[in-house]
C-alpha cells in the first residue's frame, strides 16, 4: 500500500512540476509601464571632472578640479511602455586647486528609453537645460546637456533602487571682451538612488 501511495504522489508531483513549467511567466511589473504612469527618483553620488576644453577646443590640462559630489531629483511621465519624458533638478560641486568650490545647479527636461526584464529595469537617457554656476562668488547661467544610462531593481511594484552613470557637458560661454574665457567642461556623475513609481 505504501509503495502504491508513494508512486501516486511521485506522479502527481511530476505532473504538477510539468504544468507549472509550461505556464507563461508574466512580468508583474510590466503592467506598470503604460502611458500615464509616473515616477520620482532621488539620486546621490560622486562627481568626477574629466577634461576641460578652452575656446579653441584645446584641452586644458590639468583641469585643476578634484572629485566632488552630486545629487538630483527627477520626475518622469510615461508616454508609452518604453518612452518617458520629464524634468530634473540637480546640484553638484567640486573643489579647485585654489581652494574654491565650483557649484553647478542644472534644471533640465529629460527623455528616457526604458525597458525591463523582471525584476530589473534598464534605461538610456538625455537631458537638456540651463545650468547655474558659481565660483568665488561669481555666477553664470549657461546651457547644459547630460547623457547616460542606468540599471535598477524592483523591490516591489512601487519601489526600485538602482545605479546611474551620466556624462555632463557644461559649456561656460562668455561674450564680447570676455569671449576668450569660454570653455567646455566635461564631468562624469555616478550615483545610487531610489525610484517611486505611481
Amino acid at each position: 500500500m505504501s509503495k502504491r501511495l508513494l508512486s501516486i504522489m511521485l506522479m502527481i508531483s511530476t505532473l504538477a512540476l510539468t504544468l507549472s513549467a509550461q505556464e507563461k511567466i508574466e512580468d508583474p511589473f510590466e503592467a506598470t509601464r503604460v502611458k500615464g504612469d509616473q515616477s520620482i527618483s532621488i539620486d546621490i553620488g560622486g562627481f568626477v571632472p574629466l577634461f576641460v576644453l578652452d575656446n579653441t577646443g584645446t584641452p586644458i590640462s590639468p583641469s585643476n578640479m578634484s572629485i566632488g559630489a552630486a545629487f538630483s531629483v527627477q520626475y518622469r511621465y510615461m508616454l508609452g511602455k518604453n518612452f518617458a519624458i520629464g524634468g530634473s533638478g540637480a546640484g553638484s560641486f567640486v573643489t579647485t586647486v585654489g581652494g574654491g568650490t565650483l557649484f553647478l545647479a542644472p534644471i533640465a527636461i529629460t527623455g528616457a528609453w526604458i525597458w525591463s526584464r523582471e525584476p530589473m529595469e534598464y534605461e538610456v537617457s538625455a537631458e537638456l537645460g540651463m545650468n547655474i554656476m558659481r565660483l568665488y562668488g561669481n555666477g553664470l547661467i549657461s546651457p547644459i546637456a547630460k547623457f547616460g544610462g542606468g540599471i535598477s531593481r524592483f523591490v516591489d511594484s512601487s519601489w526600485s533602487i538602482g545605479f546611474k552613470l551620466n556624462w555632463w557637458f557644461v559649456p561656460e560661454i562668455h561674450l564680447g571682451a570676455y569671449s576668450n574665457l569660454t570653455s567646455y567642461a566635461n564631468f562624469l556623475e555616478f550615483s545610487i538612488g531610489a525610484n517611486y513609481h505611481f
